[in-house]
């Protein structure tokens, strides 16, 4: 089975970079002719603070060729907080996670392939003491004791930076508790790969024999200057094979695809204007 994955396509009318750099990625997928497509979220650039932005959105993913599944992202939904009970800048808005539902489908999802089994989840919930968050865990204990042979998993944000015992809280990452419960529920699976995006940058590492991959964005990336560099920075896509023996990602950089810098465009984001005047030179990527 061959997939394409995409990330942090951050679409609007008003982010025509974006849109643009999408639009190439588009062409590639429909050549590639995949057996899916997964987008990691972060599809819309403010989904979750502009009316329609997520319906606009929508009409873009409509010819490619192939079946795709969606994951919401913190632009598309809101945010998680790094603390149950603590407060979120951008805190998830269920009536958006309603509307992505209705456009998207499902926010968490499973299938299995060449005795496989992925699973998809809303990585905008945890930590958010819902009953939405609840019945995720719920479904997804349910989902891992019913299937069994190699486990993939999907979500908007990489589970840690270094390992599975990182103390760091940021919200780059899957908050720690949260993180906890879910590889316990995993543990007595064979997991071998989780891939995510978020983080606008791409990295590989393996850690305890599960290959943790951060998908990069199709549409920018984000200056040292602002964002710490941890992985490299670049746009793309991955493709990822699997087989009954075993599951392989590569890099795919289609043609044309442009590297945009976030700080080159603040019709996208409004206050990049500001940053930008107090960076000055040190914006550049």
């Amino acid at each position: 089975m061959k997939l394409i994955l995409v990330s942090d396509t951050h679409l609007a009318r008003r982010a025509a970079c974006c849109c643009d750099n999408w639009n190439i990625v588009a062409k590639a997928i429909r050549h590639e002719r995949p057996d899916g497509v997964v987008h990691l979220g972060d599809i819309c650039a403010d989904g979750v603070g502009t009316d329609g932005e997520l319906e606009d959105a929508a009409a873009l993913f409509t010819d490619l060729g192939a079946p795709i599944r969606f994951l919401p992202g913190n632009h598309d939904i809101g945010g998680n907080p790094l603390e149950r009970g603590a407060s979120s800048e951008h805190p998830l808005e269920l009536g958006r996670l309603a509307e992505y539902r209705r456009l998207f489908g499902a926010d968490h999802w499973a299938f299995e392939a060449e005795g496989w089994q992925v699973i998809g989840l809303d990585a905008q919930l945890f930590n958010t003491a819902t009953d939405e968050e609840e019945a995720q865990f719920a479904w997804l204990e349910r989902e891992l004791r019913a299937h069994a042979g190699p486990l993939g998993l999907m979500l908007h944000k990489p589970l840690f930076r270094h390992g599975p015992a990182d103390t760091e809280s940021h919200i780059r990452y899957v908050p720690a508790t949260a993180r906890r419960r879910l590889l316990s529920l995993a543990a007595g699976r064979d997991l071998r790969f989780v891939v995510s995006g978020h983080v606008h940058q791409a990295r590989r590492l393996e850690v305890e024999g599960v290959e943790h991959v951060w998908a990069p964005s199709t549409a920018f990336c984000i200056p040292d200057a602002m964002q710490e560099r941890i992985g490299e920075k670049r746009v793309g896509m991955l493709r990822l094979e699997l087989t009954a023996a075993e599951h392989r990602f590569e890099d795919v950089l289609p043609a044309g695809l442009v590297r945009h810098n976030l700080l080159d465009y603040p019709e996208v984001y409004p206050e990049i204007a500001a940053i930008r005047a107090r960076l000055g030179e040190s914006a550049a990527l």
